[in-house]
């Protein structure tokens, strides 16, 4: 089936419907979430929630749920099933992290130079988490497809 939210969705058959059902499953959390935002700001004056903040926090709920079950069910790396190629990716998924961390730090030195020895460690312990999380979120993915992967050999 064609529409214009395909180029968004994955080539295979069982991760195309999968995302889908984690989109739709988003989409009633978020309504679910606009629902209680309305209900609470129309007939609870005292608890009055700021417009701006409910619909950035509405969005960050859907991208955060989408993703997170996008990469706990193991579906991203459907070629990992033997310990070298878990190794192997693993290797890679490190390398990355730690380019990110280095890319990220020259490309903000570039444009913007800190001007003291505490801005530079904010920079560094910014890019170093990002890094981490990165790594994490990563590592959590191959981790569970690996698992999954050996189970279905």
């Amino acid at each position: 089936m064609n529409s214009w939210l395909s180029f968004l969705l994955p080539d295979d058959e069982y991760r195309e419907k999968k995302t889908l059902y984690f989109l739709s499953e988003g989409s009633i959390i978020l309504l679910l979430f606009l629902s209680g935002v309305f209900i609470i700001n129309r007939y609870i004056p005292r608890l009055q929630i700021d417009l701006e903040f409910s619909i950035f926090i509405a969005i960050w709920i859907f991208i955060g749920y989408v993703f997170l079950r996008y990469i706990i069910s193991g579906m991203e790396y459907t070629d990992i099933s033997t310990d070298g190629t878990y190794k192997s990716k693993l290797k890679v998924i490190i390398i990355k992290s730690c380019g990110f961390v280095m890319i990220f730090n020259l490309v903000y030195s570039v444009f913007i130079l800190p001007n003291s020895i505490s801005e530079w460690f904010e920079i560094i312990a910014v890019s170093i988490i990002g890094g981490l999380i990165l790594f994490l979120l990563d590592y959590i993915s191959l981790k569970k497809s690996y698992k999954k992967n050996k189970v279905l050999l």
